[in-house]
């Protein structure tokens, strides 16, 4: 059977920030995250991520334009990584696969294996977890 699949655009982990009496409609429409932070980069290149990606195994396909594709018999993801100023802004991934893959991919693109608090924005409904909670979430969905 076949897991549902998702469209997440993946943030780096929050910046905390203080927003004293700032209407919880006002943080909602900034774009900000659920834990009260501003949602940050990923502190790495597009350049360092891709050559990471490459390296990753053979199976996973990369673009000059920042398109990647990884499959496999339990997983396929596809997406795109969007930077600016030396470093990855977000990604944006669609696809189906255990946790495990979607893990190893995020931690492949930020290059650091610290990817718990990282801001997930699930669509279309807009719904924002932290990647742990989004990791929750597919195993629950994939039994």
């Amino acid at each position: 059977m076949q897991q549902p699949a998702y469209h997440v655009h993946i943030y780096g982990p929050p910046r905390l920030t203080d927003l004293g009496s700032v209407p919880a409609d006002a943080v909602k429409n900034r774009g900000q995250s659920t834990e009260q932070g501003q949602q940050s980069t990923i502190a790495t290149t597009f350049e360092n991520a891709m050559a990471r990606l490459q390296d990753l195994t053979p199976s996973v396909l990369t673009e000059p334009d920042g398109s990647i594709a990884w499959a496999g018999t339990e997983h396929q993801i596809v997406g795109i990584i969007y930077d600016a100023a030396d470093q990855i802004q977000y990604v944006e991934l669609r696809g189906h696969g255990q946790s495990k893959y979607w893990r190893l991919l995020l931690q492949t693109i930020a290059g650091t294996e610290n990817v718990d608090r990282f801001s997930i924005m699930v669509l279309p409904n807009r719904q924002w977890k932290n990647f742990q909670s989004f990791e929750r979430m597919l195993d629950e969905n994939a039994s």
